[in-house]
């Protein structure tokens, strides 16, 4: 599973500027998509100590205390700059860093969406909860017509929360990827935009 990184080539990136305005707040009925703020540092860095975490994504290996501020900070803005999107992802009244979950920039009315959880909140439906949110963003205010997942074929857990999301299986996509410098396979999963509202309700964006 790919998350903006800031390093990442494989796509055309849609430079947007700074018109953009200021990222919002997405709301659900069970999560809110927040941007990332400096004070998240702590709780990255102690969620991407995880090996699982770090098996499936593309974080650095060590993950040090610089990769999480690069994250919260560099990242995440020059993300919003162009075109795409990094949320942290909390429970809807505030609490602690259950995910995180991205938006790439887009390009020819399609994009590409990336998430990871927390290890101590896997299995409660967050993490597609919060891919709900942000599907709905995605096809109601940014007009696009399609959303992808490229995930691994292996990743359990990542598959359940697209399903659970609405995404649909459309095939094995054969070394696709680098994955710390091997090829990597993946399962191509996407959502169509007029195709209904995600389970979980439209967000509210403030």
């Amino acid at each position: 599973m790919r998350i903006p990184s800031g390093a990442d080539h494989n796509r055309p990136m849609t430079t947007a500027g700074s018109d953009r305005g200021q990222q919002p707040t997405l709301t659900g009925e069970r999560v809110r998509l927040r941007p990332w703020r400096r004070d998240d540092v702590d709780a990255v860095v102690a969620a991407c100590q995880d090996p699982e975490l770090q098996r499936w994504t593309q974080v650095p290996v060590p993950y040090r205390r610089e990769d999480a501020e690069g994250f919260v900070g560099g990242i995440a803005s020059e993300t919003w700059a162009s075109g795409g999107a990094l949320f942290a992802v909390e429970p809807r009244n505030g609490g602690p860093l259950l995910a995180s979950i991205g938006l790439f920039p887009p390009s020819d009315g399609f994009s590409e969406a990336g998430y990871w959880t927390v290890a101590e909140h896997r299995g409660r439906g967050y993490t597609a909860a919060a891919l709900c949110v942000l599907t709905d963003w995605v096809f109601g205010h940014l007009g696009l017509r399609r959303l992808e997942l490229h995930v691994d074929p292996a990743n359990v857990g990542s598959r359940r929360v697209a399903e659970r999301a609405g995404f649909v299986a459309e095939g094995l996509v054969r070394q696709r990827f680098l994955h710390r410098g091997h090829p990597s396979d993946v399962l191509l999963y996407a959502r169509l935009g007029g195709s209904g509202a995600a389970p979980g309700g439209i967000p509210s964006a403030v």
